[in-house]
């Protein structure tokens, strides 16, 4: 009843009893797989599996964070005993030999990850898999594997960033056709492009950079009916197919240049898109990644798609409540491109097919369905609700005069300079050109002083908030005013001002939704949620899970931790407007659009 990969089977019969049968076969078959823990391999620095870490300890835990970099730490015991070979010829000898080899037996994973001279490679990845999600990692390059001896028991701590982490170590060349050392024309690459296809087809350019593969620019990357034969064959990552004309992504600016992570680039402009970057390890005996492509793929290939859980530009829910159900909005930008606005979607019902696929779990952004009620059996505990108003109700930005400014005003001090020298007759002598000592005396007083600001009024945040609201703020990075790089500016302060609705629980899987991907859960990260509180009656928050971690130690009951809503209200605003905008800035500087 169920087939391979945990998908189960469609019921392909006619009678009702044996159709009830099934059905609770297959409830069954759900309830026993979320309980099981989740599996945790090991395999080194060739992807070669070397076995399943299957006694864990309690600090053992998996973190995953949408488009950030996630961790996974796993804890193992180790015991020490004799290892040498067996050389007698009794039974009885062996059997003892073997009771003795016995901690080291059930230990040797914690054995072959400390003694790193004995391995044929020093890096070491994991994949860990619950329920269709599926993380995979390498040992973290700082503190990969720790061996504690100690009174309470000895134990080694590997260290892992998951996947994510894979994408900064991917530069984002200029020109990644010519070669580094030797020339990039342009000096910083510039698309405008739809943000997943521009996202997999500049990942995909710098991987076969890295690759030596040689390729013609006469084929699109994200699209797998012009690839020529063994083009990925040495490929560590993969982008999955995106076609250019079949996308429903907004458009955006992607630059770039080789002192720049694709993961830095990206992770901005995926913030303001709301979509998110999907990683995906192939294992040897998996089923094609993608149609046609087959199933020859080397184990440990890294997949990576970007995908859109959250819906916010085709319509989705962002609340509502238990009376009248969860109200849809589709999302829109104000004349000044700052703002967002949302409006009410009403008339027919959106396509709800995806929910009818026999056996295939999960949930459709424009129809989220998972609400975890108060009151109810949910299995949900330590719930927190926070709420925000948001910051000021006006956003500066800029600093520099818009381009052709400052080139403008120094011409015309210039020429009104030279005409003043050549007309100025001091005791029958002409002064000659004063343009550049007009120019040299008044430049660095005008200069950035016209047109170097923009200043833009947030009325629907002003409406919401009522007289008594924060006046304004500013953008903590220098750009040219009327510029896209102002705009991205403008729109990344918004965003670290917005308002916001974050929640957090501890919830038990399977009760009653089930956590998981690839069609064996209701919901995963990424996806949104809906939750209420006892004390705000029937109102509904929806969000998407941006955080969901997972206790990985074997002697107790996993139960998940999940983090919906904007989280990253709870860092400071100057750091993270730094960290997120600086990088795309750098770019528009260089040529000359920032």
């Amino acid at each position: 009843m169920s087939g391979k990969y945990g998908v189960i089977l469609p019921y392909e019969g006619d009678d009702l009893d044996e159709f009830c049968s099934w059905a609770r076969q297959v409830r069954y078959t759900r309830i026993e797989r979320a309980a099981k823990p989740a599996t945790v391999e090991l395999y080194d620095g060739d992807w070669v599996f070397r076995g399943e870490a299957v006694n864990r300890l309690e600090g053992s835990q998996l973190g995953q964070k949408m488009n950030q970099i996630g961790s996974i730490t796993l804890d193992l015991p180790i015991q020490h005993s004799p290892v040498t070979p067996y050389a007698g010829d009794d039974l009885d000898d062996f059997c003892l030999w073997a009771r003795e080899m016995e901690p080291h037996r059930r230990t040797y994973l914690a054995h072959w990850a400390i003694d790193q001279d004995a391995r044929d490679t020093s890096n070491i990845h994991v994949i860990v898999e619950k329920d269709g999600i599926r993380v995979g990692g390498f040992s973290d390059p700082e503190k990969a594997v720790t061996l504690d001896e100690s009174a309470k028991g000895d134990k080694v701590t590997i260290e892992f960033l998951d996947d994510i982490a894979e994408l900064k170590h991917v530069h984002m060349a200029a020109n990644p056709f010519l070669p580094v050392s030797l020339i990039q024309q342009p000096k910083v690459q510039f698309l405008y492009i739809p943000v997943d296809v521009g996202g997999l087809m500049t990942l995909g350019m710098n991987v076969l950079r890295n690759q030596a593969t040689n390729f013609n620019m006469d084929f699109e990357l994200t699209d797998p009916s012009t690839w020529t034969e063994g083009l990925w064959d040495q490929a560590q990552i993969v982008p999955m197919p995106k076609l250019l004309g079949e996308t429903t992504a907004p458009a955006t600016i992607i630059t770039g240049q080789i002192k720049q992570p694709w993961l830095d680039i990206m992770q901005p402009i995926l913030e303001d898109a709301e979509m998110m970057i999907k990683p995906r390890r192939f294992k040897t005996g998996d089923p094609e990644p993608f149609p046609g492509a087959g199933t020859g793929w080397r184990n440990g290939t890294l997949f990576v798609d970007i995908v859109d859980k959250s819906g916010f530009r085709t319509g989705t829910s962002l609340g509502g409540n238990l009376a009248t159900g969860l109200a849809r909005t589709i999302a829109n930008v104000t004349s000044n491109y700052v703002e967002d606005t949302y409006d009410l979607l009403t008339g027919e019902p959106v396509d709800v097919e995806g929910y009818k696929l026999p056996g295939i779990l999960g949930t459709q952004p424009e129809r989220p369905h998972a609400v975890y009620m108060h009151g109810r059996v949910s299995g949900v505990e330590n719930f927190k609700l926070i709420q925000a108003p948001g910051g000021p109700c006006r956003i500066t930005a800029g600093g520099q005069s818009m381009p052709g400014v400052n080139p403008l005003l120094e011409a015309v001090i210039g020429y009104a300079g030279d005409v003043l020298g050549d007309n100025l007759v001091i005791n029958g002598y002409g002064v000659g050109s004063l343009g550049n000592i007009l120019n040299a005396f008044l430049m660095p007083i005008l200069k950035d002083s016209i047109l170097a600001n923009m200043s833009v009024p947030l009325i629907g945040r002003a409406a919401q908030q009522g007289w008594g609201r924060r006046l304004e703020t500013a953008a903590t990075g220098v750009t040219q005013a009327y510029t896209p790089a102002a705009i991205m500016d403008l729109r990344k302060r918004r965003r670290e001002t917005d308002p916001d609705t974050a929640f957090m629980f501890d919830v038990v899987n399977a009760m009653p939704y089930l956590i998981g991907d690839n069609g064996q859960g209701h919901w995963g990260l990424g996806d949104r949620v809906g939750a209420t509180s006892k004390y705000l009656g029937a109102k509904v928050f929806v969000a998407r899970c941006r955080e969901l971690s997972l206790p990985l130690g074997t002697a107790k009951p996993q139960s998940f931790k999940a983090k919906f809503g904007d989280t990253r209200t709870q860092q400071d605003a100057i750091d993270k407007m730094v960290a997120l905008v600086s990088t795309a800035m750098g770019a528009f500087q260089e040529i000359g659009l920032g």
